[in-house]
């Protein structure tokens, strides 16, 4: 009897370590998204990129990265202490339909319980590992196969290395507070952001129809997230696939003087301004839309597209 008590309570002893290990099905969430943290773009041409971001709107790059052979693989475009603008030199990496977004990137500050929340909800991911910069990262696919890269910050990492470094007082904008996404599957795409992750349906735009866009707000913050749906098919807009996004400024009719001077004297194209005077938009070297938006104004009027 003795013998048989001792095998069972191994078993017992086996399967409740197993089960510790594995996620519960109602696991809580024990995380915060607070932030978007970047928007990272495929270029062509990497010095016509620097100049536009950091000699027309101002930027300052805190560093960049090189692979093992040299060749220069990421610039780091720093927005404000908490977000960066990430640039890929790499144009074959360019969909022929002019999307160039390679990634976009949040902040949270339990990696761990992200992953374990996804795995929860039978989303496939990596490990959380720790990367090149030095924070934690984990790598998810959304439903339109975009890469989703969530960070918590650590204190070797190269962004808290840096606070209080590379804070441009030429920086047109000290907030990046939209990113926008093509996305082909609009309801596929709105349960991974909206059911699973959280993310806050504010509006969409339905005006022709269907929705042109719907509008997230970021589950613990106020961030915000476009999803701009478009037709994989042959005849459809290719600007529903051009990516955009937003930059908040105090006043779009100054930031727009700001950048036509800036204009005359780099050889850059000067602004255009929404009929409302509260947006001024102007284009990358890559067609990428960069629109300089009031605050509070993309609440009320719902922004341009």
């Amino acid at each position: 009897m003795n013998a048989s008590f001792k095998r069972f309570g191994l078993i017992l002893l086996v399967f409740g370590l197993a089960a510790i290990r594995l996620p519960a099905e109602g696991a809580s969430r024990n995380f915060h998204l607070p932030a978007l943290y970047h928007v990272g773009f495929w270029v062509r041409d990497i010095g016509k990129s620097r100049a536009f971001y950091k000699n027309y709107l101002g930027f300052d790059e805190p560093y960049d990265l090189h692979r093992a052979n040299g060749d220069l693989q990421m610039v780091v475009i720093k927005v404000n202490e908490r977000q960066v603008i990430l640039l890929f030199p790499d144009a074959a990496k360019i969909l022929p339909n002019g999307d160039n977004l390679d990634h976009l990137g949040l902040e949270t500050d339990n990696i761990i319980a992200v992953h374990d929340w996804l795995a929860t909800h039978g989303v496939k991911t990596g490990p959380a590992v720790r990367g090149h910069i030095g924070d934690m990262i984990l790598s998810v696919k959304d439903p339109d196969g975009h890469t989703l890269e969530i960070t918590q910050f650590e204190p070797e990492g190269q962004l808290l290395k840096h606070q209080g470094k590379n804070l441009a007082a030429t920086r047109i904008s000290t907030h990046l507070l939209t990113a926008s996404m093509a996305v082909s599957n609009l309801e596929a795409s709105l349960h991974f952001y909206r059911d699973i992750l959280g993310f806050k349906e504010v509006w969409r735009d339905s005006s022709m129809g269907a929705p042109h866009s719907v509008h997230l707000q970021v589950p613990d913050g106020t961030d915000y997230l476009d999803l701009r749906p478009y037709e994989k098919k042959p005849g459809a807009d290719p600007a529903r696939a051009v990516t955009q996004f937003y930059l908040e400024v105090p006043d779009a009719a100054r930031a727009a003087e700001t950048l036509a001077l800036r204009a005359q004297t780099g050889g850059f194209v000067s602004p255009a301004m929404s009929d409302d005077k509260h947006e001024a938009s102007c284009i990358d070297p890559d067609g990428t839309r960069v629109v300089l938006i009031e605050k509070n104004s993309r609440d009320s009027s719902h922004g341009s597209e």
